[in-house]
């Protein structure tokens, strides 16, 4: 009988906050996939998902999917956070009742598990309640328990930095199972094209390149889906861009991911855009994280290098500002966020879901979901937010449908009192710190 997979999240889940209020852990963009993507090619076939019950109806087999228990199939459970698969066709093979761990931080976690639908049902409650140690702990009772050494995503600038090493893995993988031949074996005739280690550069059929412009993949992979390349631009790797995206005559350095349909201009720099969002014009990009709908006005741009070299300070979704340990680190954009023209952003920004932040050169380091404004900032009202978000996604020929438009209403409700704190006559703080 087929196996089903099945990707879960687990209690990581909350520190990826903004950025996981409305999308599972295992789809967001790190290397050229997400996590569901990546299983689905090494599968063949579509993963389900167990995630919180907001994101369920979209994200996930639904509130209660005990459909998953019915067809009497192995379960093959995939923890949303994992990054390299190297292990899982071992899973897959390995006799039913089988636990793999690992550790993440210091921490064991439960990185998959084979289990007949009835040991799978003693743990689905947990699951759906995103506590994996609870789940690994009943689990330990009754199965097999592997030790496995890979990498699994703990905080959210893991993102950033493992995105490089990523997209190496994931273009070796992808040529395996089937990725469009090198430009050295395919031999592309763009004109004013200059390929620069060709054997390591992978071009859709479809793709645009319109010349004068460089692809670089000396220092790493470049895969180009049918995306249009714009005069001018120079692209460096290891680099992932995705169907129906524009480069508009820009630099996009190394270890940078652009998903599907956006529109990139200006300077990037060992960055992940989750797809659909606009940074079009000029400024600078660097060691950051865009959600699904962003738009970035014309000369806006982040730090992500103090003048002081030292490590960069995030918010954490309920540990308050925690050191990162990394000396380069840039913005983390929500989905749907919206910045005007001249924003300035200082390292280890986060800026909420839904926030339009417009009219402020420096803004404040961390901003709550649902925020309008600059000088004075407020709530914004969620069914404003949601008429704008329809125009948007309507240029983009999509629709903002019911389940869609019902998280977004759900996050703003349940992030309200992140905003309660917001002064009508607060000003944002300069940072002194900040570098190119």
């Amino acid at each position: 009988m087929a196996e089903l997979l099945v990707l879960f999240e687990d209690e990581a889940a909350g520190r990826f906050v903004p950025l996981s209020y409305t999308r599972p852990l295992y789809d967001m963009r790190c290397g050229v996939f997400t996590l569901r993507e990546r299983v689905a090619l090494l599968s063949g076939s579509e993963p389900a998902g167990i995630c919180r019950a907001h994101l369920a109806a979209v994200h996930g087999a639904g509130r209660w999917p005990l459909g998953l228990l019915a067809s009497g199939a192995p379960l093959v459970l995939v923890n949303g956070r994992a990054l390299d698969l190297a292990w899982l066709p071992a899973l897959r093979a390995a006799p039913p009742n089988t636990v793999f761990v690992t550790d993440a931080g210091g921490v064991e976690i439960m990185l998959g598990a084979r289990l007949t639908p009835a040991l799978a049902s003693a743990i689905f409650a947990a699951l759906l309640e995103q506590q994996g140690a609870a789940a690994l702990h009943e689990l330990r009772r009754f199965a097999r328990v592997v030790d496995v050494a890979t990498t699994v995503l703990t905080n959210p600038w893991d993102l950033i930095v493992a995105n490089g090493a990523q997209i190496v893995g994931d273009v070796a993988v992808w040529r395996e199972h089937g990725l469009w031949p090198s430009a050295a074996e395919q031999r592309p005739t763009h004109d004013g094209v200059v390929l620069r280690a060709p054997e390591r550069i992978h071009i859709h059929p479809a793709a645009r390149l319109d010349g004068p412009l460089v692809l670089d993949a000396r220092d790493g992979p470049i895969v180009i889906d049918a995306a249009h390349i714009e005069p001018f631009s120079v692209i460096s790797g290891p680099c992932a861009i995705g169907p129906g995206t524009i480069v508009a005559s820009a630099r996009i350095r190394g270890e940078t991911t652009l998903g599907p349909v956006c529109r990139i201009g200006g300077e990037v720099e060992a960055s992940i855009v989750q797809g659909y969002s606009n940074k079009h014009h000029d400024g600078f990009l660097g060691h950051a994280y865009l959600g699904e709908w962003v738009n970035i006005g014309a000369m806006t741009t982040n730090s992500d290098l103090k003048n002081t070299y030292g490590t960069i300070r995030v918010a954490l979704g309920g540990a308050g500002q925690v050191d990162s340990g990394v000396l380069k680190l840039g913005c983390f954009l929500a989905d749907h966020v919206k910045l005007g023209i001249g924003v300035h952003l200082n390292g280890g920004a986060m800026i909420g879901t839904g926030s339009n932040i417009f009219g402020v050169h420096f803004a404040p380091k961390t901003i709550p979901p649902f925020t309008w404004g600059g000088e004075v900032f407020r709530e914004y009202r969620i069914d404003a937010m949601v008429d704008v978000t329809r125009r948007v996604m309507a240029r983009r020929k999509q629709t903002l449908s019911a389940p869609l438009e019902a998280i977004l209403r759900e996050v703003f409700v349940m992030t309200r009192g992140d905003r309660a704190r917001l002064a009508t006559d607060a000003r944002p703080a300069v940072s002194l710190e900040s570098g190119g």
